[in-house]
């Protein structure tokens, strides 16, 4: 890894108040370039250091992940890092070029923005794994496993944050929670688009804490090979049943609702906080039969919220900013794969 001493050149507007008059600032990125990766950040010493986190998240997710290192890529991928009081993140990288199958993707951009804090330990490890799954199966992922599988890797303060939107969107008056006969054949963001977040993230970890990652990641191997149009459901029912021992998507729910409902998720989350009020395990458990017979009907819609009290409009405004504020009015074409149309995919996280 080494630092370039010469500066790359943004020209950023500003507009000022004071009549007509307006300046051009230029802004001086620095790049720092590793074997895999090539950071450009406002400040020298932080593209060095995203750089050396970019490789050692690569090496060592990739061992949890996978049971052994990636080898190099052939193209590197640029990280563009800004500065910001809210973080996230977005990665775009294609599996098709000119219309030929590549050995591995192509075309890597990586966005990361935030505090230097959260982009070192979320939204840097977040965006890294995503590069480590599609190196790996060179196909993409169900959106939640996707999404939730790398939001395990991210800091315990923002899977809480996770976790405290499921409660939410489980207790809510329709509830919010997607059937996982849905859940797990998606392959484009649906509308309500948080749901899909936070439930992926406690399904993942809910089967990760079962038995570890690399299983984890032979289950989603397993799911996707058996996968044939109109039978998808059918192939995750035989995948969760060759590799949880659960006979079907609906028990794996059913067994997953109880899970959250005994503050499993929250304990494990919050391991130095106080443990969870007794009201959330009745909360939930209210909502299992509810949403196994969403399940049991094979739910082709989203829910969607209903207008209810402005204090609970307020606090999900509330959980939503920051590090869920995903660029959403970006549109839906960035977060779909449609191969071989549209080879290029787009990871929002």
């Amino acid at each position: 890894m080494r630092l370039r001493p010469v500066a790359v050149s943004v020209l950023v507007c500003l507009l000022w108040a004071c009549g007509s008059q307006k300046a051009v600032l230029a802004q001086r990125m620095f790049r720092s370039d590793s074997a895999n990766f090539v950071v450009l950040a406002p400040d020298p010493a932080f593209a060095r250091k995203v750089n050396g986190e970019a490789e050692r998240f690569r090496r060592e997710l990739a061992v949890d992940w996978l049971g052994q290192e990636l080898p190099a890529w052939r193209e590197k991928c640029p990280i563009h890092v800004s500065l910001s009081p809210h973080s996230g993140g977005e990665t775009s990288f294609a599996f098709v070029s000119n219309g030929i199958q590549r050995a591995e993707p192509n075309g890597w951009d990586m966005k990361v923005f935030g505090t230097p804090e959260r982009i070192l330990d979320s939204v840097l490890p977040h965006e890294i794994t995503h590069t480590i799954f599609a190196t790996h199966f060179r196909q993409p992922l169900p959106r939640w496993a996707d999404e939730g599988a790398c939001t395990t890797v991210e800091h315990n303060a923002e899977k809480q944050k996770n976790h405290q939107m499921l409660i939410g969107f489980l207790s809510a008056s329709p509830s919010r929670g997607i059937p996982f006969n849905r859940m797990f054949t998606l392959r484009d963001y649906p509308e309500d688009i948080l749901p899909l977040y936070a439930q992926g993230f406690s399904v993942a970890k809910f089967l990760i804490t079962q038995k570890g990652r690399k299983p984890f990641m032979q289950f989603l191997a397993t799911g996707m090979e058996l996968e044939t149009p109109g039978q998808e459901t059918r192939a995750w029912d035989q995948a969760t049943q060759q590799h949880y021992g659960y006979k079907d998507l609906s028990e794996l729910q059913v067994r997953w609702q109880r899970w959250v409902a005994d503050g499993s998720n929250l304990q494990e989350l919050q391991r130095q906080d106080s443990a969870p009020s007794s009201g959330l395990a009745t909360g939930l458990a209210s909502r299992d039969a509810e949403l196994s017979q969403q399940n049991r009907q094979n739910t082709s819609s989203a829910s969607r919220p209903t207008r209810t009290a402005d204090n609970r409009e307020q606090n999900l405004q509330q959980l939503n900013q920051g590090w869920y504020a995903k660029q959403m009015k970006a549109g839906g074409t960035t977060r779909s794969f449609s191969p071989p149309k549209n080879p290029a995919k787009t990871i929002w996280r």
